[in-house]
């Protein structure tokens, strides 16, 4: 039975993940372009350790960086800026559990959420400052315009197993975004999301800058 699945504008975060998709694979469409022929699970790291050295995985997802969102801990952040994260404002991280991100090479950053500024009611987003900038290694996302959010445009949604999903958007009013399921897709990329995937980010591609980023796993 095809599943709907409803999100508050900030609940499930929608950034234009500028660095997406690479020289390879069927751009004209889009982030479907970017999966393999042979259906492949979309798992981000090989092993995982929180403040220890991390092995991204060597699949399809090798071409996105998510080295700008914080695993650690299911209460997700998401890399803004230099010194800031943003969270859904339902289930902010605590100032006491670190903000953990890894780059490209797996090496862990380690940072604390010091100040947190709710946008609700306006949005299900609070914005977190870090008690320092982090290095430049460590992605920045943008907010994607909302003119970008188009029925049927696929979304690439990260959950709390570390794993990439594969959502199309199939309505967005009064704030809210209804993702469902891309028909025909294999169902090895379909995830129905749960309590906790709160605060992670949905993104898309703009792959004319990102063919730039190709290879930077390689």
């Amino acid at each position: 039975m095809k599943k709907s699945i409803f999100w508050r504008l900030g609940s499930l975060l929608i950034v234009a993940l500028l660095s997406g998709c690479g020289s390879t694979g069927d751009l004209s469409r889009g982030e479907l372009g970017i999966l393999p022929s042979s259906p492949e699970k979309g798992t981000l790291f090989s092993y995982y350790e929180a403040k220890a050295r991390s092995k991204w995985q060597g699949n399809w997802t090798k071409i996105l960086d998510m080295t700008g969102v914080s695993w650690n801990d299911t209460r997700t952040a998401t890399l803004i800026d230099d010194q800031f994260v943003v969270m859904a404002a339902h289930y902010t991280r605590p100032s006491d559990v670190p903000v953990m991100f890894h780059d490209r090479s797996g090496q862990p950053v380690e940072r604390y959420i010091v100040q947190v500024r709710s946008l609700a009611p306006m949005a299900d987003v609070a914005v977190g400052k870090l008690n320092l900038p982090v290095p430049a290694s460590i992605k920045r996302y943008a907010f994607a315009p909302m003119s970008e959010v188009k029925k049927g445009r696929a979304v690439l949604v990260t959950d709390q197993t570390k794993t990439v999903s594969v959502h199309q958007i199939q309505a967005y009013q009064n704030r809210m975004v209804m993702l469902g399921f891309v028909p025909d897709i294999d169902p090895i990329y379909r995830r129905n999301l749960i309590v906790g995937d709160s605060g992670n980010p949905g993104r898309w591609l703009r792959c004319a800058d990102a063919r730039r980023s190709h290879g930077a796993l390689d």
